[in-house]
């Protein structure tokens, strides 16, 4: 009796460890992914104490979340502020302490490609081009904060050091340098136009190569279940428009945004996983499906541009098949909208335009 316990016990031994994490164990449920993401702000001294450590109201909601990541898409002030280097280091070292080493930062046009406005000050015009080498070197060359330094596996791609590519649970993200301006091909005032559009072409081909790059290993790592593309220009808010796609006889005259907008729609369908497309620069503020033959491809058009001031918190649940993704704000704690357009702030003032008034006492 005493052998044939001693032989169960064994043999259970041997058994129980396969149960609990060898090849009979069951597949546990995955845990939904959670990041931040803010851009298009501080656009006013107000904004700017919004993101100020250690009062400022976002600032203390991104603080309280400590998110794994936090994705600034871009725009780090408005288009015809300075875009003078103490302005450039104070907006760097407010972003880095937001979510301190655990930040991705994307450029947008208001940080570069806006700088030589004819709407500015003759004396604070820039050459675009100049102010996109300082912000490389303020932003991710010297990177004196160490903007991501905590963030698990991040790489950055060679010779484009701003796109970024990381990892959290079962997500795969990726971060893209594609700011507004037609993507830096329209309004070119002083850097030579020739340079600039040469800039503008040599972006989309390490552009197309980091998203071709971000779906070969998603569809190669079966734990992947579901790819993030942060970037900061609206690629689809002139989509009707029906211009070319940009080409070395068309550079300018041309849909600055085509080329990839067709690749990541390609490149989502033959995926067939959850893909979530986050970008700012225009004023909507949405979470919904851009195109409904691609039913796994999400668009989140990020807070503020001035309209929804607030950062967002959003949740990956690949358990939840009809909305993998959601988007909350950290302040109003509201969904986002799914229809993209400016009706969400009609929501927040129909109440106090359609209640009845409340007599007076006597």
């Amino acid at each position: 009796m005493i052998q044939l316990l001693l032989f169960y016990m064994l043999l259970l031994g041997w058994f129980l460890p396969l149960f609990v994490s060898g090849s009979f164990a069951l597949a546990a449920p995955e845990k939904p992914t959670r990041f931040a993401v803010i851009g298009d702000m501080p656009y006013s001294d107000s904004e700017y104490a919004l993101l100020e450590q250690p009062d400022g109201a976002i600032a203390k909601a991104i603080k309280a979340l400590n998110p794994p990541v936090l994705i600034h898409l871009g725009d780090f002030k408005l288009a015809r502020a300075s875009c003078s280097d103490e302005l450039f280091k104070d907006r760097y070292r407010q972003i880095a302490q937001l979510n301190p080493h655990k930040t991705v930062y994307t450029p947008g046009d208001n940080d570069w490609t806006d700088c030589d406005r004819l709407s500015l000050n003759f004396s604070q015009r820039y050459d675009e081009l100049e102010r996109l080498a300082y912000l490389r070197q303020i932003f991710f060359q010297q990177d004196e904060l160490q903007l991501s330094k905590d963030i698990p596996g991040l790489i950055r791609q060679q010779d484009f050091i701003e796109n970024a590519r990381w990892k959290i649970d079962q997500v795969l993200f990726a971060s893209l340098h594609l700011p507004g301006t037609n993507n830096g091909r329209a309004q070119i005032h002083r850097s030579p136009i020739k340079d600039a559009l040469d800039a503008a072409d040599s972006r989309d081909k390490f552009n197309e190569e980091w998203l071709q790059q971000l779906f070969d290993t998603a569809i190669s790592q079966p734990m992947i279940q579901a790819v993030v593309i942060a970037f900061h220009a609206d690629i689809y808010e002139n989509e009707s428009d029906n211009k070319p796609v940009c080409t070395a006889e068309i550079r300018s005259d041309c849909d600055g945004y085509l080329a990839i907008r067709a690749l990541i729609s390609r490149r989502s369908a033959e995926f067939k996983k959850p893909v979530l497309v986050i970008h700012g620069d225009s004023l909507a503020y949405c979470l919904h499906q851009p195109y409904e033959k691609i039913p796994n491809l999400w668009r989140l058009n990020a807070p503020g541009d001035r309209v929804y001031i607030d950062a967002n918190r959003i949740v990956f649940d690949s358990a939840n098949k009809n909305k993998p993704f959601t988007a909350m704000g950290l302040l109003d704690n509201k969904p986002a909208p799914s229809s993209c357009g400016l009706g969400f702030l009609l929501d927040d003032l129909l109440p106090s335009l359609t209640s009845t008034p409340e007599k007076s006492q006597p």
